[in-house]
Formats: C-alpha cells, structure tokens, sequence
C-alpha cells in the first residue's frame, strides 16, 4: 500500500511532477520535520489540539442552531435565517483548517476532525433543522426504494430508475435491515456522502502524492467548492465517491519517475528529478486482488447511474494512454462490462430519451426564470457562477506557475488532463446546460489538487505573502460557497405536509389518477405506488405556474381559477386531476416573484369556494382539489 507520509519540504518531481529541493527546504528538513520519527503519536499533547478545536467548534454550531429562524428565509434563502454563532462557527472552522495548512508544522490527521466539522456546518445544518429530506427531487428516489421494498425486483419499462438500480437496491437493503424508514435515511444521506467523498478525495490524490498538506487543502477547496448539491439522496451522488475510489487505485499501480510516462517523448519534455511526495506503486492495487475490488467498484457504478461509468471510463482510459498503469487493459474490461449493462437498458433507453445532443447549447448558463424575485435572490444567484470562475481562474493560475515558473508541470499535467474529460464530454451529453454541473463535479478534485499544489505545496518558501495569498484564496471561495448552497433553501425546503398530500395521493387516488401541483417544485412520487399515477414517471410534472399562458392570468384571481380548470381539462389520461397547494407554492411564489402574493392567497380562497373543485386532502397548509371527476 502507499505509505502516507508527512513530506518535508525539500523534494523534486517526478512522473506525475516535481522540483528540485532548495537549502532552505533541506534547512526546514532538519529543523522542523526530524521530529516526526520520534513514535510518540498520539501521546504528544499538540496531536490533540485540532481534535479538541474541532469540538468546541461543533458545539459552537449546535448551539447556533437554536437560534435558527426559518420563518426569516428570504432573497438570500437559510442565509437570513441563521443565527450570527453560526457564521462564527463556519469561519473558525475555516481559521484553524487555514492556520494548520499554512503553518510550519507538519500536518496530521487530526486535520480530519476540522473537516468534519466543516461538513456538518455545511451539509448537517438541513438536516437538523428541516422537518423532512431537502430539494423536492429527493422525494422521487424515495419512492424508488419504497417500490423495491415492496416488490424486490424491478421493472425497467417504469423508468430509468429501475434500470440502474444499483443505489436504490443497496438503500432498500439498508433501510430493511437496520429498520430505519427510506425518509430518514435521506434526510442524512447529504452529510454522510459529503464525509464519503471528501474521503475518496483524500484517498483518491494518495495516487498523485503523499503530501497531507497538499491532500487536506485540496480536500478543503473541494468541499468549499462543490456547491451544486450533488451529495443528496440519489444515484449519482453514490456513483460519485466509488468513481474517485476506482480511478485512485488505477493511480496507486503508476511507477514514479519518467518511467511512469508510457511516451518517451514526455520524459524528453519535462525533467525528473526524485520528488519526495510521489508515492510509490502499491502491492496490493498492482496485485491481482487490487485489479478485482477495481472491476467490482466500476460494476457498482455502472448498475447505479448511466453518465458516472462514462466519465470515468473515458479518465481510465485516458490515464492508461498517458501513464503505465500495472493493468492497461482494464479499459478493455470495462468497456465489456458497460456494453453488457446497456444491452440491458437499450429497449427503454433507446424509446425514451436522445442518448446524445451535441451542440454548444450544452454549455450555455442555465436560466433562472423570476418576474420580481425577493430583494436579493438575484444577486445570490450569481454566486455559484462566481464560484466555478474563481475555481477556474485559480486552477490556471496554479497550472500557469507549474509549466513556467515552478518546474512542476509533471505534477499538474496528468491531474488537468484528467479534469478535461468531463468538461469535453458536456458538448454530446442528453442532460443539456445541467451537465455543465456534472461536469465540473467530476473535474473539481484535480482543479483542487492543482490550486493545492499552488498554495499549499511544501516545496516552495512559507513567506508571508504566499500565505496572505493562500488565506485570500480559501477565504473567497468559503464566502461565494455560502449564497452558492444557501440562496434556493426557500424552494429547496419541502413541507412535510406537503410530502404528506403527496403520499396520499399516490395511496389513496384512483389508479391513473393525474397530479397537477402548483409549482413543479413539488415532493411527487414519493411513494412505491408512484408509477400508477400520471404523468408516466418517464414525463416531468409541470406546475401550474410554468404552463404557457401562466403570465396572462397571474395578476387575477378568477382568471387563474379558469386557467387552472381548462389545464385540469387537458391533462393526460382519462382519470382524475388533483390540484395541488401549499407551502411549496407560496415559497414558489414569494422567491421568484411569478406574481403577487395577495393575489396568490386571493387565488387559494378563490379555488376553494368553486364547486368545480373538492377538496380532497388537506394538513396544514396543504391541500389536495379534485378537478375533472
């Protein structure tokens, strides 16, 4: 196995990077690192300080939480709504991660305390003080599991849930033997996946350097970074962690040096010196059993989620072109195993959706459409933007200074090329301006690893201006992740009555029967009887409010009232419509500003004095009408 060391500063690079080692990092070397062959371990005091810091933090955040005002929620989504502790608790988190990373001292694993309380404040937050799972799409992998609990077997003409089912097979187990409901499950799926995959992260850059330093900020820029919410409750964000875990044991099998490169011409490119961070090829990954956990890791991917196996077959595959991987062939292997899987799928793939849509459309921004959202929703909105520039800029700037002022471009080279898939694949992929998101999950660990080796790397001199630049650095990104995960909670909050008009309606409504909620910001298909309700689980659900000629009737009670009974009129299916109202809407309406909210609570009163709809199901604020009986 590699063996994770602390790396001193002096070192030089070799097939995956390096630089030749100065006096002051030789210096630094028997000054500063000697100590770490003294075996004390935990026994010395100062291995306890970050562990102790990271407790006082998270109770500093569970106190918070006290405090937390949902009803406050507005433009700026759960940001208005938390408490000053909270944000204190977020930035000291950060402070100590910053000062440890930054600080002559070696870095040791009670770093990984710091992250986990990074991780809650970031992800445990919703968790804690939401009644129910958060984002409405949740609510339709739950019903997923729920239906495999019934049935056990799957039918692949329902969706294309059932034909890579592998996430939800393995929920479905868990939740059976543990006896844990699906719901609560989800809730904290979101927070554990996040630690899982800053784990895999971690793990996974072992395969380009031993260096905890360049590994644990790389780690944290990821977290701060990834803001586009794929850790919740679904296929991907599984596929995710297991992706980073196949691709960092095909890294673990590469020699170092120039003879991990299979063209000559690159060892002729770059020098190669010894670098003392590369780590070395692990037995256990070069040995038959590593090439055996590699193909069943990628099998579980490929039965969980069709774009994830893609992704990283391709960086597979590229990283075996590139470097000299104990198994080259194992692309061949996967290849085979994605066809025999697909074979599988291709009936209701091949009738169901455009495998592929090339086109620059897929890398235009997505669009936000809002009439008169809430004062500050707007500006909020380009925060996640912001963040994926500020991300790509720094990654330019860490890979500019390795080619031309660092000698280091074998470090970055393999890592950048390997974040360049995804981004190439986005031009053919089905998901449309989405995949640009996919995207950049599956690239940000290298972009992380290549601004690390900018900010953190050992081999360069810790002046106080490359600190002060570093510190500048994590610290914009922490600002721009807060409205980046934060600014939506408004629509991303569900109701739990919500959810509750929702599961009876799927339990209770003839088969057949046709949901038309407000918003499709809704918690449909939440429960195992879902594909007997329209529309099919193949078609989106539409909300009233995106229905063309919405904006022509929003400003009038009664007319909206009319618009709604000729959009129950001519719903799919013969069956039933139920009209559905209730928190998820006023958020809806509040947030985008799609129309007013005293004419949406005129409306609310409107539809319910008309006898053209019964009130079928009502909790809370939610309610159920029953329209064209």
């Amino acid at each position: 196995m590699t063996t994770d060391v602390q790396t001193p500063p002096p070192a030089a690079p070799g097939p995956r990077g390096g630089s030749s080692a100065s006096r002051v990092g030789r210096r630094a070397a028997r000054s500063r690192w000697t100590w770490l062959d003294s075996g004390t371990g935990w026994r010395t005091p100062r291995r306890w300080v970050l562990p102790l810091a990271a407790l006082a933090v998270l109770g500093l955040w569970l106190s918070s939480l006290r405090g937390v005002r949902l009803e406050e929620m507005g433009g700026w989504g759960l940001l208005s709504a938390l408490p000053l502790s909270w944000y204190l608790a977020f930035a000291a988190v950060l402070l100590i991660y910053l000062v440890t990373l930054l600080s002559r001292r070696a870095v040791d694993h009670g770093l990984a305390a710091c992250h986990v309380a990074l991780v809650a404040i970031l992800f445990a937050t919703t968790s804690l003080v939401y009644e129910v799972p958060r984002y409405p799409w949740t609510f339709k992998h739950i019903g997923v599991v729920e239906y495999l609990q019934e049935n056990w077997s799957v039918d692949r003409s329902i969706d294309i849930y059932h034909n890579f089912p592998g996430f939800f097979y393995l929920v479905a187990g868990l939740g059976t033997a543990t006896g844990i409901d699906v719901e609560t499950l989800a809730q904290w799926t979101q927070p554990v996946l996040a630690l899982l995959t800053a784990a895999a992260v971690y793990w996974m850059l072992g395969g380009l350097t031993t260096s905890r330093r360049i590994r644990y900020g790389a780690v944290l820029i990821f977290t701060l970074g990834d803001w586009i919410g794929q850790n919740y409750f679904a296929p991907q964000a599984f596929a995710f962690p297991l992706s980073l875990l196949v691709l960092g044991g095909l890294l673990r099998t590469v020699p170092p040096g120039p003879e991990g490169f299979r063209w000559p011409w690159v060892a002729q490119r770059f020098a190669f010196p010894d670098d003392a961070d590369l780590p070395q090829p692990s037995t256990f990954w070069r040995s038959r059993w590593g090439a055996a956990l590699l193909i069943t890791g990628f099998i579980v991917v490929v039965v969980s989620h069709p774009l994830s196996p893609l992704i990283l077959l391709a960086q597979i595959t590229l990283v075996c072109v590139i470097l000299r991987p104990a198994r080259p062939w194992l692309p061949v292997v996967f290849v085979a195993l994605e066809e025999a899987w697909l074979l599988q799928a291709w009936p209701f793939l091949n009738s169901t959706y455009d495998l592929f849509d090339f086109g620059l459309r897929n890398i235009s921004p997505p669009q936000v459409s809002v009439t008169e959202p809430l004062p500050g929703y707007e500006v909020a909105l380009f925060a996640a933007p912001l963040l994926m520039v500020v991300v790509a800029l720094l990654t330019l700037w860490g890979g500019v200074a390795a080619f031309f002022w660092r000698a280091r471009a074998p470090r970055v080279l393999v890592p950048l090329i390997i974040a360049a898939v995804p981004m190439g694949m986005v031009l053919g992929q089905p998901y449309g301006n989405e995949g640009i998101f996919r995207a950049y999950l599956f690239a940000l660990p290298f972009l992380a690893f290549v601004i690390s080796m900018q900010l953190f790397d050992e081999q360069v001199a810790w002046t106080p201006e490359r600190r002060l630049l570093a510190g500048m650095a994590v610290a914009l990104i922490g600002l721009l992740a807060l409205p980046a995960n934060f600014s939506s909670e408004l629509t991303h909050r569900v109701a739990a009555s919500d959810v509750a008009a929702d599961r009876w309606f799927e339990e209770n409504a003839p088969e057949g029967s046709v949901l038309l909620p407000f918003t499709s910001a809704y918690p449909w298909r939440s429960t195992a009887q879902y594909p007997e309700m329209l529309p099919e689980p193949t078609v989106a659900v539409d909300g009233i409010s995106e229905l063309l000629g919405f904006e022509g009737v929003a400003d009038d009670p009664t007319a909206l009232v009319t618009f709604t009974q000729d959009a129950c009129d001519t719903r799919s299916g013969t069956g039933p419509v139920y009209v559905a109202l209730g928190p998820s809407a006023e958020a809806d309406v509040r947030l985008l500003g799609t129309m007013q909210l005293f004419t949406y609570r005129a409306f609310e009163r409107a539809i319910a004095a008309d006898d053209d709809f019964e009130e079928a199901f009502r909790e809370g604020d939610s309610v159920l009408y029953r329209c064209r009986a």
